[in-house]
């Protein structure tokens, strides 16, 4: 009878073993309900720290009906990652949806993950539109799990599942809901995870998607750096100055981390003066610490790579950022975007910008001076009819501004002031006065101008008297001049006839979410946006109370406004619909052509 029982359990035994691998093995044989959703973004909105944008000549990414669309513009793969901390050691599974839209045919795109940046080694499954697909690690050098293979599960044109599901020891790859490979399981090099487009070609993402699978295990201690800032008594990391690398960590778990161990690793000739020591961390506690090093007078190289390890703690993001300075260049102030995702995730924010000095991870978004330059004509002579409202108008715009808003330095030019010499004259002011921090709004009221031969928009300044171009400014002048005012954001509103010429067409911004997360992005890139009150057509200088129908909307857009931070692309949509309405004219909003927008927001702060 003992013999029996034993020969039952063993068998029991090894059944319930072949059904988990069995299971493990078919698409859809883990049920729903024994997956946990730890990760999620179905791109319908700003929710995580992708890179949204336009680098000119280089890629495009945005959110477009629900999916993630990202464009190679040149001869390189392009790949965006974020961080997503979880504990590989359990059953997990990550699922994708991905489509090639247009491009090389033969180029591989896809998604990379386990990824580390310090340095690179990463996991891919990547695919291409000609019907192909591999699985591989980089670590310097790559190598193939599955080389490139044909296969008919590839869809060409329609979208492709790719699903990665990890069950005890053991890979197990999906492609179209079908199994294509397994393998035995190796360590994430990092927590870092997203897309590959291939070169010269476009691809959307539909979904990710990162689940546990299974009943939750044991919690374990997660420390991670949010936050990163080197400090010394110059701008820059010279040879022999003491250079301090202030840290920020925090234990995201809610278990003690005990037996921590920091070690930092420098490059030979850099000398290290004082650290501090951290050996735990309490549930949910954050605790800076600092290191104090410089480089001797035997360093001869260009950057200071450093290195950490935690050690007694399982989950870290170490290897997910790169703690490097250049010597002899001002230290790095701009923002790290993986810290940026876990500081929104672990640390969150109700309240937008909080003023706009919000950090996007712990560095504070600084925010430079407001500039001013407004211009409104109304008398002008020869062949150019006066005006009965742009001056009114600009001056309403100004007293709006100074009274509500937070703009410090106006400039201002009317009627006879308003001379080619002197607006350009004032423009060159604003180049030379604002730096990389400070934003710009440029309003423009009076006469515009189309020529068709040349497919040029112009501005009338006072004293163009005749139709010679001579005494004119072009919208090509214009984007010359903006190409060289060095802010952050620069705003320019035409409210003049043909203005529509200034744009590149289309508009690549971030759709707009009353959140941390968006504000901090749209300000964090560079824009260089223009709003005009009508494309190519001529535009109405009566309207309603005295000023043009579309100053008439754009000041009430203002005053009405609440809330303390309101960008250009709210204020645009505001007022749109009213000016179309009572109107001949279509409003206009779009970044400026070729003079390095990056798909930021200009935004208005009330006082």
């Amino acid at each position: 009878m003992k013999t029996l029982l034993s020969t039952i359990l063993l068998i029991a035994f090894t059944i319930s073993a072949n059904a988990q691998e069995w299971t493990a093995k078919l698409y859809s044989g883990i049920p729903i309900e024994e997956k946990k959703i730890i990760f999620e973004d179905d791109f319908e909105k700003f929710n995580n720290y992708w890179l949204l944008g336009i680098e000119e000549n280089s890629w495009i990414e945005n959110l477009e009906k629900g999916n993630l669309f990202f464009q190679s513009l040149t001869n390189k793969p392009k790949q965006d990652i974020l961080p997503v901390i979880f504990d590989y050691n359990r059953d997990f599974e990550i699922e994708t949806k991905i489509k090639f839209e247009k491009g090389e045919m033969d180029k591989a795109y896809g998604f990379q993950w386990g990824k580390s940046q310090n340095p690179v080694k990463q996991f891919d499954f990547l695919l291409s539109a000609n019907g192909q697909f591999t699985i591989d690690k980089y670590t310097g050098e790559f190598h193939d799990y599955v080389p490139f293979t044909q296969s008919k599960l590839v869809n060409s044109y329609a979208s492709n599942k790719i699903t990665i599901r990890k069950v005890e020891d053991t890979y197990y790859f999906f492609l179209n809901e079908n199994l294509i490979h397994t393998m035995p399981f190796e360590p994430f090099f990092g927590n870092l995870l997203g897309f590959q487009v291939a070169e010269n070609s476009t691809m959307l993402v539909d979904y990710i998607r990162v689940s546990y699978l299974g009943k939750e295990k044991k919690e374990i201690p997660k420390v991670l750096i949010m936050d990163y800032k080197f400090i010394t008594s110059s701008e820059k990391a010279t040879i022999g100055k003491p250079i301090t690398l202030k840290l920020s960590l925090k234990n995201i778990s809610n278990v003690l981390a005990n037996n921590i161990e920091l070690n930092f690793s420098f490059p030979e000739n850099i000398e290290v003066l004082n650290s501090e020591i951290l050996d735990k961390l309490d549930a949910q506690e954050e605790k800076n610490i600092s290191v104090q090093f410089f480089a001797n007078k035997n360093f001869t190289d260009s950057i200071v790579n450093i290195k950490l390890d935690i050690k007694g703690v399982p989950i870290s993001n170490v290897n997910d950022i790169n703690l490097t300075l250049k010597i002899n260049h001002e230290l790095p102030i701009e923002v790290d975007k993986v810290l940026a995702q876990n500081y929104s995730k672990y640390r969150g924010s109700s309240n937008p910008l909080k003023g706009l000095n919000v950090a996007k991870a712990m560095k504070d978004i600084q925010v430079g001076n407001y500039y001013a330059l407004i211009i409104g004509i109304d008398s002008y002579t020869g062949v150019w009819n006066p005006l009965q409202n742009a001056v009114r108008d600009a001056k309403a715009i100004e007293k709006e501004l100074k009274t509500n808003y937070k703009f410090s330095h106006f400039k201002t030019l009317f009627n006879e002031e308003a001379t080619r010499a002197n607006i350009i004259k004032e423009i060159e002011w604003l180049m030379s006065v604002a730096t990389e921090k400070d934003n710009v709004f440029i309003y423009y009221s009076g006469h515009g101008d189309y020529n068709k031969n040349l497919n040029k928009g112009f501005w009338i300044p006072v004293n163009a008297h005749t139709s010679s171009m001579s005494n004119y400014i072009s919208n090509s002048d214009l984007k010359g001049f903006l190409n060289g005012i060095k802010s952050k954001h620069t705003l320019l509103v035409a409210d003049a006839c043909f203005s529509g010429n200034l744009f590149r067409g289309k508009t690549m911004t971030i759709p707009y979410d009353n959140s941390t997360k968006y504000y901090n992005k749209v300000y964090s890139l560079v824009s260089r946006e223009a709003i005009s009150s009508g494309g190519l057509e001529p535009v109405m200088d009566g309207g309603k109370d005295g000023h043009s129908i579309f100053a008439y909307y754009f000041l009430k857009s203002l005053r009405n406004n609440s809330n303390k931070y309101y960008d250009a692309s709210q204020l645009f949509n505001d007022i749109k619909i009213p000016v179309v309405n009572n109107s001949e004219q279509t409003p206009n909003f779009n970044p400026i052509k070729n003079t390095g927008d990056e798909g930021g927001q200009f935004i208005f702060i009330k006082k």
